[in-house]
This record gives C-alpha cells, sequence and structure tokens, in this order.
C-alpha cells in the first residue's frame, strides 16, 4: 500500500491562500485608486480655465482593506458640499460643456487595474508571493 506524502503542508499553503490573495487584491485596489487620482488631478489642471484650488484639493482617495474598497472623488460630506459645484464641472449645464475629469482617469487607468487583479490571482494560485 502506497502512502500519499505532504498532504500536511499541502493543506497548509491552501489555507494561506485567501490571506495571501487578500493581500495582493488590497495592493492592486491601492495601486489602482493611486494611478486613478493622480490621472483625475491631472485632467482638473487641464480641463478648469478658473483655477481656486478647491476642487482639486478636495479631490482625495481613500482605500479600506477590510472591504478591500477604494474611493476617489469627493468623498467626504465636507468635500461634497465645500466643492459642490465639482459635479456641474464634470457634467455641465445646459450653458457649459461637460469636462469629465473623473470619468477619463477612470477609464485611462480599467484595462491596468484588470492586469493587475489577474496577476494577483495567478500568481497566488501559481504559489508566488
Amino acid at each position: 500500500m502506497s502512502r500519499l506524502k505532504g498532504v500536511t503542508k499541502a493543506r497548509a499553503r491552501a489555507r494561506q491562500l485567501p490571506d495571501i490573495l487578500d493581500q495582493k487584491a488590497v495592493a492592486a485596489v491601492s495601486d489602482t485608486v493611486d494611478e486613478v487620482h493622480q490621472a483625475g488631478r491631472a485632467n482638473i489642471d487641464s480641463m478648469v480655465k478658473r483655477r481656486s484650488g478647491l476642487l482639486r484639493r478636495r479631490y482625495r482617495k481613500a482605500v479600506r482593506k477590510q472591504t478591500k474598497t477604494g474611493k476617489v472623488g469627493y468623498i467626504t460630506k465636507s468635500a461634497q458640499r465645500a466643492a459642490f459645484y465639482a459635479r456641474f464641472v464634470h457634467d455641465g449645464t445646459k450653458f457649459v460643456t461637460a469636462r469629465p475629469f473623473h470619468d477619463l482617469a477612470v477609464a485611462q487607468t480599467e484595462g491596468a487595474y484588470v492586469r493587475r487583479m489577474r496577476r494577483a490571482l495567478g500568481s497566488t494560485i501559481r504559489g508566488r508571493k
């Protein structure tokens, strides 16, 4: 009768995979949030002619590790109140054309985000750190 060897170590590695994947996913989300934030600020600088600095200052980012989520934009209530006109700049009005600085930033980084998440999953499955 043959005896299977290495099962204990394989089970230990399998238990660690979700934790490793979580860490890599958070890193990928964080990199994407940084990239979207940087591109959004650059778009604000290039698209907005009158600059008081309020749109740029209140355009922030946040990453939550527990939920593996990230936010970019006017994320706090005080930022939304202070830069209430940001939605009019972004979406436009009947008198002013839209300048979608945030949507363009998200569209620019979408492909990189997908590649980062696939790389995180693939390297976790292959057992790389």
